[in-house]
């Protein structure tokens, strides 16, 4: 009797190993099943990467090959590298950087900012701005300027000292606090008065409008220079000054 038992448990046993077998038989189908999805998945996805890289090198090769036809666009490409640059800049206010941002602009980009900015409030009866346009229009682009500390102090000593006396004009007088000058670093100088927005200043120095040399303009779009200070001060008699110092 015993033994026909043991020979049942044997028999049993190997009926269960049997089913297990073949549970593990179908997981490994499926296994396998799911690892040629994989496999597919990154056949496909490295297509879909050669294709892109394909596509980039393209890009690329055009964009160098727009450059290499048009050596214009260099200083304009700079320009937006610079305004980067510009806005991260920490002695700066929000209204000296856009006069940095809008005067790199114009720079870079002539004709477009006399399109833009210019031309849609252009006074054709306004010789100063006749001759903006005209200038603009042909002008070619040129490269960007860049703050520099040593060119705001300047700029900024002579904004503030200016203000307090409601001063006008480029002569450094001396700060009534230090019974000092302000420092002359500078190898050009712009002054606005009675604005304080960033196009504003730009514009009313490009349209130079009373003075027949157009110094302020001819600074502005000199190739000479490559840094500039700009500060922007209370003003005792035009309630604003804003100096641009140039070297």
């Amino acid at each position: 009797m015993m033994k026909w038992f043991g020979l049942f448990i044997l028999l049993l046993e190997s009926c269960v190993t049997s089913e297990m077998v073949v549970d593990k038989r179908v997981e490994l189908k499926t296994l396998k099943e799911e690892n040629v999805t994989v496999k597919n998945e990154v056949s496909n996805f490295k297509k879909q990467h050669t294709i892109l890289m394909d596509s980039l090198s393209n890009v690329k090769q055009k964009l160098s090959a727009k450059i290499a036809n048009d050596k214009s666009i260099l200083p304009y490409l700079k320009f937006k590298a610079d305004s980067v640059l510009i806005m991260k800049c920490k002695f700066a206010n929000d209204v000296e950087k856009d006069v940095y941002i809008y005067l790199n602009y114009a720079r870079t980009r002539p004709k477009e900012f006399c399109e833009k900015f210019v031309i849609p409030n252009w006074n054709k009866k306004n010789a100063y701005e006749n001759s903006l346009v005209k200038t603009m229009m042909s002008l070619k682009p040129m490269g960007t300027l860049l703050p520099n500390k040593d060119l705001y102090s300047s700029a900024e000593c002579h904004a503030t000292v200016s203000g307090e006396l409601g001063f006008v004009g480029h002569t450094r007088s001396v700060n009534p606090k230090t019974k000092k000058k302000c420092d002359e670093i500078f190898s050009g100088e712009c002054i606005s008065y009675g604005m304080n927005e960033g196009l504003s200043i730009l514009l009313q120095l490009l349209i130079d409008e009373g003075v027949p040399s157009l110094g302020h303009r001819h600074i502005c779009f000199s190739g000479g220079y490559e840094e500039v200070g700009i500060s922007l001060k209370k003003h005792k008699r035009y309630e604003v000054n804003c100096v641009l110092d140039f070297r």
